[in-house]
C-alpha cells in the first residue's frame, strides 16, 4: 500500500498510532511519502504537524513570520541558550541582535575562510593513505576549527562537538518531543554558558586580548554605547554560532558528497568543476546534489491565529490557531512551479532558489558562511584521483540511530597522487 492508503487505514481514534506511522516514514521514506503527498494531499493534517510540501504554500508560509512564528523554539532554546533570536520573530530583540550578529559575519571574511577550508582538508587527507570516514575526519572538523578558529569561540573539541549535538538534536530534529533529549539540550546549554562567561569576561576585562573575528568584534560593539548589547546576549548569540553551525554542516557536506558519488551521469563533470581552482562551478555542484538529501526537509511554525492554508485552491485548508505546521522545504524543492524538470539534475539553476538555509525571515544567519564551507570541503574530497565511496556498508551514510551522520567512508587511488 502506498503512505496514504496506509495512514488512511489507521482508525481516527488512534492518533497515537497515526502519528507513530508519519515519523516512522519521516524517517524510512521520506521521498516516497513527499512525492505523494505534493501530488495528492498538499496540506496533511496529521497528529504530528499539518504539512505542507507545494513550493508557493511553503514559502507563503515562511514569508508570514508574524501568521505563521518560530514560537515553539522558545521551548528548548530558552533554557539552553537563554531567549535568543530564533525563538522570536518581530520583536526588538529579534531586529536589534540579528542586525548585529550580520556586522560581525562580514563578507570580506569570506575569502580568507574559503583558503582556511581548503588548508584544514587538504591537511586530513595528506595524512590519509587512500581512503578516510568523512564524519570522522572531514566533515565535523572543518565546522569545529570555523567556529573555534574563525568565528572565536575557542572551546576544547570534545565540548563543542557535545554542546553541538545536544541543542541541535533538541532544538531542530527532535519530532517527537522526546523529554531525553530536551534535558540534554538544556543541560550542554547551560555548561556552554558555563564555560563561556570567564572567557569572555577575560576579553572584556583586557581589551590586549581582542582579535578579528566575529567574537571578538561582538565583545567590542558591546562597548559602544549606541550599538549596546547587553553582557547575558553576547554570551546567547556566542552560543548560537555553535548550534547552527557544526552538525549541520557535516550533514550537508556528507549527503552532498554521497550524492555526487553514487551519480556516475554527474561525477565526471563535478569532479573537473573541483579541479578549476579559478571557478566556483563546484558551488551549484554541491547544492543541487544537496536538494536530493537536503539536511532538513522541513521548518516548523505556530499558527498565531485561525488562519487558511493553500488560499484560492481546490485543496485550500482551514486551520486553527495553535496548529503546528510543518512547511516542507525538501518535498518544496522537487515542485515543478519552483524547479523545471525537478526529477533532473541540473546544474544551471538559480542558486537563490534553493531552500537548503530556509527563507524569509528567519533564513540562516550564517548562510554566506555555509555556501563557501560546504562546496569548498566537497571540492578538495572531489579532486583526490579516483575518488569513490567505500566498499560495503562503510561506503553508505550511517546514521547510527541517531539524527546526524556518524559514518561515511571514501575511497582513492594513494598511487595516482603526485
Amino acid at each position: 500500500m502506498s503512505f496514504l492508503q496506509e495512514y488512511d487505514s489507521i482508525s481516527t481514534n488512534d492518533p497515537s498510532a497515526q502519528a507513530a506511522f508519519v515519523i516512522k516514514w519521516l524517517r524510512g521514506n521520506p521521498t516516497a511519502m513527499f512525492d505523494e503527498l505534493r501530488a495528492d494531499r498538499p496540506i496533511f493534517i496529521n497528529p504530528v504537524f499539518t504539512m505542507v510540501v507545494r513550493a508557493t504554500d511553503v514559502l507563503d508560509i515562511l514569508s508570514q513570520h508574524q501568521l505563521f512564528s518560530v514560537r515553539l523554539n522558545a521551548k528548548s532554546m530558552d533554557p539552553a541558550v537563554g531567549p535568543f533570536m530564533l525563538a522570536r520573530d518581530e520583536t526588538e530583540l529579534n531586529w536589534h541582535e540579528k542586525s548585529i550578529m550580520r556586522a560581525v559575519l562580514r563578507h570580506d571574511d569570506l575569502p580568507r575562510l574559503k583558503a582556511f577550508v581548503g588548508s584544514i582538508v587538504t591537511s586530513e587527507l595528506s595524512t590519509s593513505e587512500g581512503g578516510l570516514d568523512v564524519v570522522a575526519r572531514i566533515s565535523r572538523l572543518v565546522p569545529l576549527r570555523i567556529v573555534q578558529s574563525f568565528f572565536g569561540f575557542a572551546a576544547p573539541d570534545e565540548l563543542m562537538l557535545k554542546w553541538s549535538f545536544a541543542t541541535q538534536h533538541a532544538m531542530f530534529r527532535n519530532l517527537g518531543g522526546d523529554p531525553v533529549v530536551e534535558r540534554a539540550c538544556i543541560d550542554a546549554g547551560v555548561e556552554m554558558r558555563n564555560w563561556l562567561w570567564p572567557f569572555l569576561a577575560a576579553k572584556w576585562a583586557d581589551p590586549g586580548l581582542s582579535d578579528d573575528t566575529p567574537v571578538d568584534r561582538l565583545i567590542r560593539l558591546s562597548r559602544n554605547c549606541d550599538l549596546a548589547i547587553a553582557t547575558d546576549r553576547v554570551v546567547s548569540n556566542v552560543c548560537g554560532l555553535l548550534v547552527g553551525a557544526i552538525e549541520t554542516m557535516s550533514q550537508a557536506i556528507v549527503q552532498s558528497l554521497e550524492q555526487l558519488l553514487q551519480r556516475n551521469d554527474v561525477l565526471p563533470a563535478a569532479i573537473k568543476a573541483a579541479k578549476d581552482l579559478g571557478s566556483d562551478d563546484i558551488h551549484s555542484y554541491a547544492l543541487e546534489a544537496l536538494r536530493f538529501n537536503p539536511i532538513t526537509a522541513m521548518q516548523i511554525r505556530y499558527a498565531e491565529r485561525d488562519c487558511q492554508l493553500g488560499v484560492g485552491t481546490p485543496y485550500a485548508t482551514k486551520i486553527t490557531r495553535g496548529s503546528r505546521i510543518a512547511a516542507c522545504t525538501g518535498p518544496a524543492m522537487f515542485d515543478e512551479g519552483l524547479f523545471r524538470e525537478a526529477s533532473a539534475f541540473k546544474v544551471d539553476r538559480p542558486r537563490e532558489s534553493y531552500l537548503h538555509l530556509g527563507f524569509g525571515h528567519h533564513e540562516c544567519l550564517g548562510k554566506y558562511v555555509a555556501l563557501v564551507a560546504i562546496p569548498e570541503t566537497v571540492r578538495h574530497l572531489l579532486s583526490m584521483p579516483g575518488i569513490r565511496r567505500a566498499a560495503g556498508d562503510s561506503g553508505k551514510i550511517d546514521f547510527a540511530g541517531g539524527p546526524f551522520p556518524e559514518h561515511f567512508s571514501i575511497e582513492w587511488d594513494q598511487a595516482k597522487l603526485q
